[in-house]
């Protein structure tokens, strides 16, 4: 299926699961020819390699440091303004309605105030027919033409894709808040290392004397009061001299090391557009091959991405700490667009940042784990079980609060007091789960979560961007005229 083993495992382990809950439960009953359920295997493990092709050719740097963190910081800023309206009108419009106003998406309109109302069944056939829409087209271009010209097939593959893959994975539990926050719970969990536990003496045994009351006990003396301790000023002048020199020695070597990792970088390769000169071959209407070449812009700098705004709008650093949002801005401009041009693309930080990004955070060996997680979530026991059920409200408040309270646990004690400006713990508990909020709606989480899908497949299928699904339906419309 694609160049690792590993991958190839996973993969595997789904496709039968696929095969056996989707297709064979209900085919074995016709007949018990496995040439269609071979067929339908041929065209998923064909899907698989297409798309491993098109991985590679896509920029996962600026996606994922770049684009999604906007689309997260949209999410957060369409958040805040629709719940940060003002009550003294009497008419007071309802903050889905706001959001969806400023974040609007075409398979989540109309608006469900109510689960069982007219206007969630419209959404509902709304988003069934985005997710139609959106597997046909990403099927015409991996595809190849004798499998797009069976229709059972065609049909077969694509309510695999659209209602299990995104219907129940993606736009299922993903978009609720408390599997947000309990994914949150348990990555910090898995991330922090286990607290070692403190160690209790034994009591110590009493000796003779003790156990026949010939000694007195030390508990019926009089505890007299701890001396008073004095230190002279030369013990602290010597105290703060050792804890100068033990700052500036972490400071020097801190330095070395970054120059030092500066220095190497030169030897690193520069970064490349991953689209640049990138021939796409497509049919046209004649069914004749055709080629299609792109040419992206300069990539942007790494110090210059979306990632760092998103996280300080998340943290709303801009309402409690503005002065260090303004130095973030400021040095990120001297950085990037000053004369030094230190932070520049390709050049020595960008390609040591760079570096560290591909080699530590988008290691391909990670990625038969990820395979892995999902599998076990989607299907335990390796079968299609029953879904999770939803808690409670009480149980996913207790959710929130356990998230938050990991979270504050996760960063150190000088960085919750300075980030925070408060020593109550109360306060800050009660902050972090403000911005936890932010993902405690489910059909607001959905327009994310749709959004981040929209964008995934327009960077694997850039040929849908420039033509659009409904030419793609209208080819195949064609296509299956002139075959009649």
């Amino acid at each position: 299926l694609t160049s690792s083993n590993q991958v190839d495992l996973q993969l595997y382990a789904l496709i039968s699961i696929i095969i056996k809950d989707f297709v064979q439960a209900w085919y074995s009953k016709i007949t018990p020819d496995h040439e269609f359920t071979d067929q339908v295997v041929h065209i998923i493990a064909h899907c698989t390699r297409a798309i491993e092709q098109r991985i590679r050719a896509v920029d996962l740097e600026a996606l994922i440091f770049d684009e999604l963190p906007e689309l997260i910081d949209t999410h957060v800023t369409a958040y805040r303004t629709a719940n940060s309206g003002s009550y003294t009108s009497l008419l007071v419009a309802d903050p889905r309605e706001i959001y969806h106003a400023i974040n609007p998406h075409p398979a989540l309109s109309p608006v469900p105030f109510e689960p069982g109302s007219l206007a969630s069944s419209d959404q509902a056939e709304n988003e069934a027919a985005w997710r139609q829409l959106l597997i046909q087209g990403v099927l015409s271009h991996l595809l190849p033409p004798e499998d797009l010209n069976n229709p059972p097939l065609r049909v077969l593959v694509t309510e695999i894709f659209s209602e299990l893959i995104i219907g129940r994975g993606v736009c299922g539990n993903i978009c609720e808040g408390w599997f947000i926050w309990d994914v949150v719970y348990k990555l910090l969990a898995i991330i922090r290392p286990p607290e070692p536990e403190a160690q209790q003496e034994p009591p110590a045994s009493p000796n003779r004397l003790e156990k026949f009351g010939l000694l007195a006990d030390d508990s019926d003396d009089v505890e007299e009061p701890p001396a008073v301790t004095t230190t002279s000023p030369v013990d602290t002048l010597s105290g703060m001299f050792l804890q100068v020199m033990q700052y500036a020695f972490l400071a020097f070597i801190s330095i070395r090391a970054f120059f030092t990792a500066l220095s190497d970088a030169a030897t690193l390769p520069p970064r490349t557009n991953s689209r640049a000169d990138v021939t796409h071959a497509e049919l046209d209407d004649k069914g004749s091959l055709w080629q299609q070449t792109t040419h992206d812009s300069t990539k942007r700098p790494i110090l210059g991405m979306s990632l760092w705004s998103c996280c300080s709008h998340l943290l709303s650093l801009d309402l409690q700490m503005p002065w260090l949002t303004t130095m973030g801005s400021y040095i990120q401009w001297l950085l990037i667009c000053s004369s030094w041009k230190v932070g520049y693309t390709n050049s020595r930080l960008d390609r040591l940042l760079s570096h560290h990004i591909r080699t530590k955070i988008l290691d391909p060996a990670r990625l038969p784990t990820i395979l892995l997680l999902i599998r076990t979530n989607m299907f335990p026991n390796n079968s299609l079980g029953p879904g999770r059920v939803p808690p409670t409200p009480e149980e996913a408040l207790e959710l929130r609060a356990k998230c938050a309270a990991s979270i504050i646990a996760a960063l150190p004690p000088i960085v919750v007091k300075q980030l925070f400006a408060n020593s109550k713990h109360e306060d800050v508990h009660k902050q972090v789960q403000d911005m936890l909020d932010v993902f405690g709606d489910a059909y607001l989480n959905k327009h994310l979560i749709v959004a981040i899908v929209d964008l995934v497949v327009v960077r694997l299928f850039p040929e849908l961007e420039s033509s659009g699904i409904n030419a793609v339906l209208r080819r195949d419309e064609s296509r299956e005229e002139v075959r009649v």
